[in-house]
């Protein structure tokens, strides 16, 4: 299951729920499109999906989203790579999902990640702590500008700029405006939650994990984090206006693990 954040923040989204979702659903009144992310987005060109070859012939699926951070380096959900363990063939894209532009030759997940439980009670697995993992391209990625590395982490109510995928019907790439609205450091797991605009969500069904909150502008792209699940995703799963504690790992609070990769210059 996703990541369950402490108990004291299952109290604030109790609050938040009750005195934001009215008001988010009345001001929405967007189509299902909304569900994961808004409307059409082609900005911050980073921002792309990964896929793998199931082979099944079945069409190209975002299986999860990436964002390029150097050259030859996607960075993702830990969880998200390793429930398709059996996977091959993985590949990144970008833009709309079809034709991909490079594919996998490394997986490196953070260390301190556990995909499976670690004895009786194991919180770091239960809770999807370091749920961090960067992945190395075959070749690099031209006419795309890598996204930065932030110089501090994400701030109470900073403006981001989200992106996801329609995956389960039409692969298109979506986009919406969103606000910090909590961070934390749980644990030495640095995560900070955000809430989209107009009524707006990512999709776990759609493989969104992974996927990313920009700042800076399309021209210079600052990836701030990146989406690994809700603790309310159970009900509130592309339900537009109705999600809230979404987990996302901060790109600044992991910057010495993929840091190695993006001075190699991969």
């Amino acid at each position: 299951m996703l990541r369950t954040i402490a108990s004291s923040l299952l109290v604030l989204s109790t609050v938040v729920f009750g005195a934001g979702c009215a008001a988010e659903q009345e001001t929405s009144e967007a189509s299902d499109e909304a569900l994961v992310g808004g409307q059409r987005d082609q900005t911050f060109a980073a921002a792309g999906y990964l896929s793998f070859d199931a082979g099944d012939g079945a069409a190209t699926t975002a299986a999860c989203n990436a964002t390029l951070i150097a050259p030859r380096v996607v960075v993702t959900a830990a969880h998200c790579v390793l429930r398709h363990q059996g996977a091959k063939g993985w590949s990144f894209g970008v833009g709309d999902v079809g034709r991909t532009v490079a594919n996998v030759t490394e997986v490196h997940v953070h260390p301190s990640f556990h995909a499976d439980a670690q004895g009786t009670i194991d919180l770091q697995h239960a809770l999807r702590m370091f749920d961090v993992a960067y992945l190395v391209l075959d070749k690099p990625v031209t006419g795309v500008k890598p996204a930065a590395i932030p110089s501090s982490g994400p701030r109470m109510a900073d403006a981001v700029h989200a992106i996801g995928y329609h995956g389960t019907h039409s692969q298109l790439r979506m986009g919406t405006s969103a606000r910090v609205m909590l961070s934390v450091d749980l644990a030495g797991d640095p995560i900070f939650e955000v809430h989209p605009t107009g009524g707006s969500g990512l999709c776990v069904a759609d493989g969104d994990e992974g996927s990313p909150v920009f700042a800076g502008t399309p021209e210079a792209p600052v990836l701030v984090g990146f989406f690994v699940g809700s603790v309310t995703q159970g009900f509130t799963d592309c339900v537009k206006g109705t999600q809230y504690l979404d987990g996302y790992e901060s790109a600044y609070g992991y910057r010495d693990f993929y840091a190695k990769a993006i001075a190699a210059g991969r």
